[in-house]
């Protein structure tokens, strides 16, 4: 058993040390020669209590400055973690300032998303089978006319547009298969490149099909679309040429393909009409739709001039053909028809 230190009042358990003292204070303190307050005193002193004087406290002594740090951080992780919260809560009601930021979600990259804005419209669709006598009829629903084929034509025609560089990349492009505009001719930049909108092409397709469901007011008479009988009512007069039902497939593919892709989770309802015994479907639905008034307008005001565009001489880098192009037509100078290629009209 360790004897109790009053019994010898100049000794000092060497096991703790101030943190502040010097090597002499320390070889002092240890012949019991220094006060608490550093002041010189007699080795034969008697006090009791001398060890207290000499001594601190057996626990370790704490730095203000870690401390403060300590607390600093404790409230920054606080912090951090209420705006965490705060953020997660919030995020699926925010309403970015992006231009076209709802778009952008569901749509690949496109430079008009950066330029204008393009509404979100809430419709009706007319689904009805007959239509009213006195109301307006949409595009798709008007019967073959001149007219109808000039307001056919307006959105059908493809027009040529400026596409930079970093541009046609995003686009998932290579710039180095992309027409370029000379800088020469067009004062462009060296980087500038040719593009289109892709929702027109859509449209010529549809239109092609819709002439071809009315042939017989589009095609009768003309050298390789009029499809007629002779006299005896069993030979062809003329048949549909290969190019004419590989362009048709291509076009109905390109609007199978466009319908998918921007497919929705609308759903319909079911009524009952006085001429149908079983539930029948109501078409009449309503969508959020894109403004297409709003493309045609950039359209319009982007455009470059068709013809000289059409102008422009190919490089001897140029993409290769499919075979079925040779089979075809045989020829390389093949310039298209103003039907079938309708960029240059």
């Amino acid at each position: 058993m360790m004897a109790p230190s009053w019994l010898w009042p100049n000794k000092v358990d060497n096991g703790y040390r101030s943190v502040r003292a010097s090597k002499g204070e320390k070889f002092e303190a240890e012949r019991g020669l220094l006060s608490h307050d550093g002041t010189r005193q007699s080795s034969s002193t008697d006090s009791l209590h001398s060890d207290d004087a000499i001594l601190p406290e057996a626990h370790p002594v704490t730095s203000p400055r870690r401390s403060r740090m300590g607390v600093a951080f404790s409230v920054l992780n606080a912090v951090m973690f209420i705006c965490s919260v705060v953020l997660f809560i919030a995020l699926p009601y925010r309403r970015p300032n992006e231009l076209n930021w709802a778009l952008k979600q569901v749509s690949s990259y496109s430079p008009i998303l950066d330029q204008i804005e393009i509404p979100l419209t809430d419709r009706q669709v007319n689904g009805e089978l007959f239509p009213g006598p006195f109301e307006k009829q949409n595009l798709g629903r008007k019967e073959p006319s001149p007219e109808t084929t000039e307001e056919w034509q307006d959105y059908e025609i493809q027009r040529p547009f400026v596409l930079s560089r970093e541009q046609v990349i995003a686009m998932g492009k290579d710039p180095e298969k992309t027409v370029k505009y000379p800088n020469e001719d067009w004062g462009l930049g060296d980087e500038a490149y040719m593009g289109g909108m892709d929702i027109f092409h859509v449209l010529h397709c549809f239109n092609n099909i819709r002439q071809e469901a009315f042939k017989d007011y589009f095609w009768d008479g003309e050298k390789y679309h009029m499809e007629g009988y002779g006299e005896d009512f069993k030979t062809p007069k003329r048949v549909h040429t290969e190019i004419y039902w590989i362009h048709l497939r291509h076009c109905t593919d390109i609007i199978l393909q466009n319908l998918m892709c921007n497919a929705d989770a609308t759903m319909t309802t079911y009524t009952w009409l006085e001429t149908q015994e079983r539930a029948w479907p109501d078409f009449s639905v309503n969508r959020k739709c894109r403004d297409i008034d709003a493309l045609v307008k950039w359209r319009d005001a982007n455009a470059l001039n068709i013809a000289k565009a059409g102008a422009l001489k190919k490089p001897y880098d140029q993409v290769k053909v499919s075979e079925y192009y040779w089979r075809i037509y045989g020829n390389e100078t093949h310039k298209g028809d103003n039907r079938h290629h309708p960029l240059w009209d």
